[in-house]
């Protein structure tokens, strides 16, 4: 596999904001609206798809998702709920409630300097939108959200303090064989700044998660070895290793305690599958009766060749993409068919291993990043239709066919492209 780069990335100006006459939206509306203040300075436009423009979500362009192992912020996709918060740092703070019953109840106001005073942590974890890959869910029948392509995957540098720490110096109990945690509790994240479906972002994961230390749940203060942009929730934000985007809250505001998982739409109305027979017509039936995604799935994908390349017939062709699961597990292997599954070849991966045994890999390590892999096609056969799939330690691969869901959530079919190919131009000596 080519030389992979860990870098913060390139030192050229970002572009500027797009004109409003290249918008769908107009100026007017846009000062209305809260999107007035935009941090344009901070995002490389040319390395994004942008799919819309208010609230800003823009997915990674594939050939430059993979160039890193560890993925620049200027390349990292970009999912928001509506206008980004201009918090000042120092100004800024954020409370802890703890409101499990009269005998465990508190609230503490944490500023940055607190969160830097306790022990730091860093974790390479990646991070992927539960609506990775919705265009094609799309392509079976209508969803709800936005079109994403693969490019909603991106691995990074996390740094801050455990969130396990921050609510033990609040009083939660640090054992969890504590009493306190024979019945089961969550942690609620809120955010700053306003929500298109609601008065703001909130969603919570189960407190046990949380507080188990190899979770390595942030409250992340750096990323890439830098202090947050604003589009990645600057002052701080939630990094939970493992589990879908949206749990991953940014711009803080109050993490509590408590009995019961949150009840914004983000967690109980969004971020679920369905069953087949949901629609936009009957959806509201369904969504008390699933639960609210949290650990991500198996899932790969091609980023070379892009669909329109061109191959030429009976060259040598290096066929390179991502592949990443969630809860810890590591993926094993990625696996690449050219006959339509009727035969698959291993691929060569690039990943982290910290704990080795010979040359035995110890795979009750969790894991929480993703793995490049590359595959040589010795010999580009004509009509070319290239798949690949992964497996993880659990024994989790992809499904062959797409599951169709009305949010278009989770899916992570068999990845397949079908590049055009060409017959090589003769060459004569004279």
């Amino acid at each position: 596999m080519p030389a992979l780069t860990d870098t913060q990335g390139s030192s050229s100006p970002p572009p500027p904001p797009p004109s409003s006459s290249s918008s769908s939206t107009s100026t007017s509306s846009s000062s209305s609206s809260g999107y007035e203040n935009e941090p344009w300075c901070e995002r490389s436009l040319p390395n994004y798809i942008v799919r819309a423009k208010e609230p800003f979500n823009a997915e990674a362009k594939l050939d430059r998702l993979i160039e890193n192992f560890v993925t620049p912020t200027e390349n990292h996709f970009r999912r928001n709920h509506g206008p980004i918060p201009d918090i000042d740092g120092e100004e800024w703070s954020m409370t802890i409630e703890v409101s499990c019953n009269p005998r465990m109840s508190c609230t503490r106001t944490v500023k940055l300097c607190n969160i830097q005073e306790l022990e730091q942590f860093e974790v390479v974890a990646v991070l992927e939108c539960a609506g990775n890959r919705r265009d094609g869910l799309k392509a079976i029948k209508p969803v709800n959200g936005v079109i994403w392509g693969p490019g909603t995957a991106s691995n990074s540098r996390w740094s801050g303090c455990r969130l396990r720490d921050l609510l033990v110096s609040a009083g939660v109990p640090a054992d969890l064989c504590h009493p306190f945690y024979r019945k089961p509790r969550h942690v609620e994240f809120a955010a700053y700044g306003e929500a298109n479906e609601d008065e703001h972002y909130a969603s919570s994961i189960p407190l046990e998660w949380v507080m188990n230390p190899l979770n390595m749940v942030l409250v992340a203060t750096e990323m890439n070895g830098r202090r947050l942009i604003r589009d990645h929730g600057f002052p701080a934000r939630i990094v939970a290793p493992g589990i879908i985007g949206a749990r991953w809250v940014k711009w803080l505001k109050c993490i509590r305690v408590q009995n019961h998982e949150s009840e914004s739409f983000y967690q109980k109305r969004d971020y679920k599958i369905l069953p087949p027979m949901a629609n936009s017509s009957n959806c509201e039936e369904f969504w008390p009766r699933f639960p609210a995604l949290m650990e991500l799935t198996i899932q790969s994908a091609i980023c070379r060749p892009a669909p329109e390349e061109r191959l030429q017939i009976g060259r040598k062709y290096l066929v390179r993409g991502y592949a990443l699961s969630g809860g810890g597990r590591a993926v094993d292997r990625v696996e690449v068919t050219l006959d339509g599954g009727k035969t698959w070849d291993l691929t060569d991966l690039y990943a982290i291993h910290s704990k080795q045994k010979g040359k035995q890999r110890d795979w009750s390590e969790r894991s929480w990043s993703w793995v490049l892999w590359s595959y040589c096609i010795g010999s580009v056969p004509p009509n070319c239709t290239i798949g690949c799939r992964a497996w993880d330690s659990a024994g989790n691969t992809q499904p062959e066919a797409a599951v169709w869901n009305y949010r278009g959530v989770m899916n992570n079919s068999v990845f397949r492209v079908c590049p055009q190919t060409d017959v090589p131009a003769l060459t004569h000596r004279l």
